[in-house]
């Protein structure tokens, strides 16, 4: 007899096994983010969501409603304002036992914001003197894949060719459409 497993839950044991890789691999000190182990595998043809505050992570399968499974795996209401990837746009209000998470950026795979795409939330919007880092991308599978990227709440988005914020760069901007001698360079991106 075969046993087989839905979709929905072979998206949460993989999302639950990646939560606990980056539990394990994670600081988060002063609103930075580190990821120590790489797992790139799995995320190539995944859109994935990471909230700052919680750790959390959350990747689904392309056509598939990324901030529905946040809610659904992580608690979290994602506020997605127009013209986010992911899904429609979402209340500013969360349900009762539900925290709200704003997205800050969103990082793509392809130029003019195309195929799968890396969002960063957190449980407050950018107010233009905090900033918010998360690196290395190859901890989460995007290492050397971003072509363009979009950022809202108030928040304006920084990518870097080296894994702790340095080196070649591309911002602050709040949108990038392409990224010139940037494209699938970067390595770290922070936020403001």
């Amino acid at each position: 007899m075969a046993n087989r497993t839905s979709a929905r839950a072979r998206r949460q044991l993989a999302s639950a096994l990646a939560i606990a890789a980056l539990s394990v691999g994670l600081v988060s000190v002063g609103g930075a983010a580190n990821a120590a182990t790489p797992d790139q595998a799995g995320t190539q043809a995944r859109s994935c969501s990471y909230d700052l505050g919680t750790g959390s992570l959350v990747c689904v399968d392309a056509g598939e409603d990324l901030n529905e499974a946040v809610l659904e795996q992580a608690h979290l209401q994602v506020v997605a304002p127009g013209g986010a990837g992911g899904a429609g746009a979402r209340a500013a209000f969360a349900p009762a036992g539900v925290q709200a998470t704003y997205i800050q950026s969103q990082l793509y795979d392809d130029a003019n914001y195309g195929g799968s795409f890396f969002q960063i939330t957190h449980s407050s919007a950018c107010n233009g003197s905090t900033t918010w880092n998360f690196g290395p991308l190859g901890n989460v599978g995007w290492s050397g894949r971003v072509s363009s990227f979009k950022s809202f709440s108030g928040c304006s988005t920084k990518l870097w060719q080296g894994t702790s914020y340095s080196g070649a760069s591309y911002g602050y901007a709040v949108n990038a459409a392409s990224l010139g001698s940037m494209n699938d360079q970067a390595n770290s991106v922070t936020m403001r």
